[in-house]
Formats: structure tokens, sequence, C-alpha cells
């Protein structure tokens, strides 16, 4: 089983590759996922799947990594080309090894 930052860089890549088997390989089948801006939640692998199909398709560029004890913080810019760029921080809590709550913040870079 994957360690926490493993599980978070796992989720990444494949948020990026657009692979959403192997985005919920890394999580818990009770995973919840916090939707920026809103008060709902997606839930389980079938959520995680659905956040990684619905994902535009962005370029992502973590900057810092910091990991407390089984709780992973990325930190980096999200941008559309052409449209525009956000500073986002994941937040990925797990349970050891596989993720078990994210959430994540945008605010604008220009």
């Amino acid at each position: 089983m994957p360690d926490p930052l493993t599980a978070a860089k796992t989720f990444m890549a494949a948020l990026e590759a657009k692979d959403a088997e192997k985005a919920v390989a890394v999580c818990a089948d009770d995973v919840a996922i916090e939707l920026p801006g809103s008060d709902s939640e997606i839930e389980g692998k079938e959520g995680a799947r659905q956040l990684i199909r619905m994902a535009p398709p962005f370029v992502r560029i973590v900057r810092e990594e910091e990991v407390d004890g089984n709780v992973v913080v990325l930190r980096g810019l999200t941008r559309s080309p052409g449209h525009f760029a956000n500073y986002t921080t994941w937040t990925f809590e797990t349970d050891g090894s596989l993720i078990t709550h994210v959430r994540f913040a945008w605010r604008p870079a220009n």
C-alpha cells in the first residue's frame, strides 16, 4: 500500500491523465471529496471517478508538498491555457495509505 504522499501524488497524476481507475486505486471505499465553492461533497469511489471524469483539462503544477502524519497538502498552480491561472491547495487526509477525504481551494493568480 502507498504512503500518504505517494497516494496524493498518484491521485493528482490520475487527475491530470483523466485516469479514474488509477485515482480510485488510492482511495478508501468511503472517500469524501469536497467541491470548492459548494456545501456539497461527492462520496465513495464512484464519486472519485465522477470528479476525474468531469475535471476540465487544466495544467496542474505542484510547487509545495507538506506531510503531517496522515495528512498531505499539495500547493501549486492550476492553469487553463489561454484563460486563467489559480493558486490551488489540495488537502488529502488518509488512513495511512488510502485517501479518505479530499478538499481543494483556488484563489486567482492573475
